[in-house]
């Protein structure tokens, strides 16, 4: 009996009402198939719906207080502008660094947190934030895919700074073909289990999201993004095409999309408040961090941190206080008021510990925002937020979207209709027809309550 084999795509930003929509009007064939023939379900994000934090739990089967990341950045940088993360930050295993699987062949292409690319059973292509020559494992395999014809483009390879809409379209896309057509060959070259990042609905998402919104003159088949979902629907079908009776695909994406109308900068709050100091008038030249209590962290936390000594260079919060500064600046926090709404700017302001759980909590920002109206959202540290252009967006993550699973693992028309990022990691050992380890914090997505019960005599 051959053994099974599982494949797993994320199609990054996919919005289920879109989704729903545009299969309906049988435009996306390839979803349509997942939905139709397969198991499917709603996944929720997590609090803070963000591509890193979620895909990590997701592929680690723990949560960002597990893990350690919040972002793409670090939280607590003593010097305060925060650096870019590393696989030498995730602080739990990857499905495919886990003992378990070592004997599995793993294909992981465009995976964040898997830069420096670390040897594994298999082939690695990561997710470089700077560009590099050295972003994959074996360190020939970049070269090798392109001696084949199957040429390869990073992320950080195709920058959306406000260049022309057609050129950028385009490279977006073709980045995303090219992971494709490798994900293609690496599961016909062998792998056990391929994981696949593909990532230009969220990119054209946020860049575009205004062309799909009432009144705007560029038609729905003609949009940015409508062209995103249909490149992610011929690389499903693909790979659906790849199947045989012993295996399985999942997609899913960690988070939905929805419109943005402005990011909101909580360092003006701090600063007209007391709080925060300018060095030269308001972000005009950074922040007098000696005379500064709080500051707005990096972007995709919805964080503040407080200006702790030790913690940072300049900090001039004692740790005795702690306690009580927090709590100065989450009260005001709760009174902000959105000055393009003139409601409220925040649904709730919570304590880290109240967010997130387990040994990194201490990574996570010391206070964490809810904001009241998902168009209006926290700008995050200015350095990050200027230099990744962040107010050319359009659009921004949501916390629900979907997951939809076809093939051996899943049952026609079985599966629990709300899943959450931890599954993914247990679904996979189940594709996989392996027994779960007890550590991994989700269920398998696409069982009925009974499977999800298996004994362990019964899993190979």
């Amino acid at each position: 009996m051959a053994e099974s084999r599982a494949i797993v795509v994320v199609t990054e930003g996919a919005t289920v009402t879109l989704l729903e929509d545009w299969c309906e009007q049988g435009l996306l064939p390839g979803f349509a198939h997942l939905f139709r023939e397969g198991a499917s379900g709603c996944m929720s994000s997590t609090f803070v719906p963000y591509e890193a934090p979620g895909l990590t739990t997701a592929f680690t089967g723990r949560t960002p207080g597990d893990h350690g990341w919040f972002s793409y950045w670090r939280v607590h940088e003593r010097g305060y502008r925060p650096r870019p993360l590393t696989s030498a930050d995730v602080a739990a295993p990857f499905l495919w660094q886990r003992p378990e699987l070592a004997g599995k062949r793993f294909a992981v292409i465009n995976m964040f947190g898997t830069h420096p690319p670390a040897p594994l059973n298999g082939w690695l292509i990561s997710y470089p934030t700077l560009q590099t020559l050295r972003a994959c494992y074996p360190s020939n395999l970049l070269w090798s895919l392109a001696r084949q014809g199957l040429p390869y483009t990073h992320d950080v390879s195709v920058w959306f700074a406000g260049q022309e809409r057609e050129m950028f379209v385009r490279e977006v896309l073709e980045a995303d073909r090219r992971r494709g057509n490798v994900a293609v060959d690496l599961w016909n070259q062998g792998a056990d289990a391929v994981v696949l990042n593909l990532t230009a609905i969220d990119r054209l998402s946020h860049c575009y999201w205004q062309e799909l919104e009432p009144g705007s003159p560029i038609s729905m088949e003609d949009s940015a993004i409508f062209k995103a979902y249909r490149c992610s629907d011929r690389i499903l079908q693909q790979l659906v095409g790849c199947l045989t009776d012993d295996s399985s695909l999942l997609a899913f994406s960690e988070i939905g999309f929805g419109p943005l109308r402005a990011f909101c900068s909580i360092n003006r709050y701090l600063s007209e408040n007391g709080l925060l100091s300018w060095e030269n008038g308001p972000e005009k030249s950074g922040i007098r961090w000696n005379q500064t209590v709080a500051f707005e962290a990096i972007q995709g936390t919805h964080g503040v941190n407080i200006n702790v000594k030790d913690r940072y260079r300049e900090g001039i919060v004692d740790f005795a206080e702690y306690d009580h500064r927090r709590d100065q600046v989450m009260d005001l926090l709760r009174t902000q008021m959105n000055s393009f709404t003139g409601l409220p700017l925040f649904r709730e302001v919570f304590p880290r510990e109240a967010v997130y759980k387990g040994e990194l909590v201490s990574e996570a920002p010391d206070i964490i925002v809810e904001p009241a109206d998902e168009r209006y959202l926290p700008l995050g540290e200015p350095y990050w937020a200027q230099h990744v252009q962040r107010v050319l967006q359009s659009g921004w993550h949501r916390r629900n979207s979907y997951w939809a699973g076809i093939g051996a693992h899943f049952k026609h028309g079985v599966g629990r209709s709300m899943g959450s990022l931890p599954d993914i990691a247990s679904t996979v050992f189940g594709m996989l027809n392996l027994k779960i380890p007890e550590d991994l914090l989700g269920t398998p997505l696409g069982k009925d309550s009974a499977d999800e019960n298996l004994s362990e005599s019964s899993m190979s």
